[in-house]
């Protein structure tokens, strides 16, 4: 076999070599095409809460018995890890899966699914099924936990006893959400809340649909005077036993959000949200949770919130906040209202110094069941981080944006 023949070989070698090591590569980075953008967040919260109360309650509510204390907190932390998928003909996929930290005497163990759900959509239109927050609440406000309001803010589920405040917060829900012109979200819901007479039950019991009207989170710059406003309307299918009663528990939700002075570095705005519970006829008394959840009950919530920016990034907010709720057809002057003031300030890259105070005051009927009223301090320590690996879309639905958030 001549020099030049083997020559000639080694070269065909080295080139096949050199093709397959391209092919390799190419082969590589067409799996990184394929593979799903990766996402996690969490937020760690600690603090510590001074309580003062006043009144016993009649039913084993957290944090309402008599006399005061001192706790260390870090209830309502959150873990998520979610990927997303290119899909066919313009669509993706989404998967969440997510895990919280409950109130230590919830009932609810050491940790709690709060999101475990799959979603696709495209430009236009988003379909979700699974565990997620559900639609009882319209609006995000600027307090240090997302339930401190939670009374005023969320419609509350007539199928818990009141012991945790997830049961109103989260539900297995299937969503289908229609957006036009990018600012209008047009969502048909059915839900399954958790009954704790029935905790197996995965039956639906709720159903309802809400139009918002949201500015695109890309013109924080250039915000208008009406950053969102909304609509929704929720029914909860009771299945009550008695003989010609109503079954069907419907409340309607109103919101708006203002941007009131939209400067970049001096920022202020107001939230305020409206919750009419149309209630049942015959609970003329408020005896147990299940009746204060159930009779009619016309409640309000605002906030008023400024927020300081330096170079580009929030820096320090202060924000105040007012609920009452009235139950005009029990008489007795029943109603209860609370004022939140919160302050939160930078400390570092996403970490927070935080505190809080808030003052509750429950009269009439609602003593017994409740309490006379709550003085609660809380001061302590927040973190939230997000990593996105294999970046591939925009952040319409970052994970952080499925809990609750205070300084943006």
């Amino acid at each position: 076999m001549s020099h030049q023949f083997l020559i000639k070989i080694q070269r065909v070698i080295s080139i096949l070599l050199f093709l397959s090591g391209q092919v390799s590569v190419f082969a590589q980075l067409g799996e990184d095409n394929l593979m799903p953008e990766i996402e996690i967040g969490f937020k760690t919260i600690a603090t510590g809460n001074f309580y003062s109360n006043k009144g016993a309650a009649s039913i084993d509510l957290p944090v309402l018995n008599e006399g005061e204390q001192v706790i260390s907190d870090f209830s309502d932390s959150y873990f998520l890890i979610g990927a997303r998928q290119k899909l066919y003909g313009g669509w993706r996929g989404q998967m969440v899966l997510g895990i919280s930290f409950p109130d230590a005497n919830s009932g609810l163990g050491q940790v709690f699914y709060n999101q475990v759900f799959l979603q696709v959509e495209n430009q236009k239109n988003i379909f979700k099924v699974g565990r997620s927050t559900s639609q009882t609440t319209l609006l995000e406000f600027p307090t240090l936990r997302d339930d401190d309001a939670l009374q005023y803010n969320y419609v509350l589920n007539p199928f818990s006893n009141g012991l945790n405040t997830e049961d109103n917060q989260y539900a297995n829900v299937l969503e289908y959400t229609r957006i036009f012109g990018q600012r209008w979200y047009a969502t048909a819901h059915g839900e399954n809340y958790q009954d704790f007479e029935n905790p197996n039950d995965f039956s639906l019991n709720g159903i309802g649909g809400s139009l918002v009207y949201r500015m695109p989170a890309a013109q924080i710059w250039n915000r208008g005077f009406l950053q969102e406003a909304g609509v929704s309307y929720n029914n909860y299918l009771t299945d009550r036993q008695e003989d010609n009663v109503d079954e069907v528990l419907t409340n309607i939700i109103g919101s708006v959000a203002l941007n009131l002075k939209p400067d970049p570095v001096h920022f202020i705005d107001f939230k305020a949200q409206a919750i009419q519970n149309f209630g049942f006829d015959d609970i003329q008394e408020i005896v147990s949770y299940g009746d204060y959840t159930r009779t009619k009950s016309t409640g309000i919530y605002g906030s008023l919130r400024y927020v300081y920016r330096k170079l580009e990034r929030p820096a320090l907010m202060t924000s105040l906040g007012f609920g009452f709720k009235d139950f005009s057809n029990l008489g007795n002057n029943t109603n209860q209202w609370m004022g939140i003031a919160s302050f939160f300030y930078r400390i570092g890259n996403n970490f927070d110094l935080v505190a809080q105070y808030r003052y509750s005051q429950n009269n009439g009927d609602l003593i017994p069941l409740l309490g006379e009223n709550q003085h609660r301090f809380q001061v302590g320590l927040a973190y939230i981080f997000n990593k996105v690996f294999n970046s591939q879309f925009d952040d319409r639905n970052s994970i952080l944006n499925l809990e609750h958030g205070y300084l943006k």
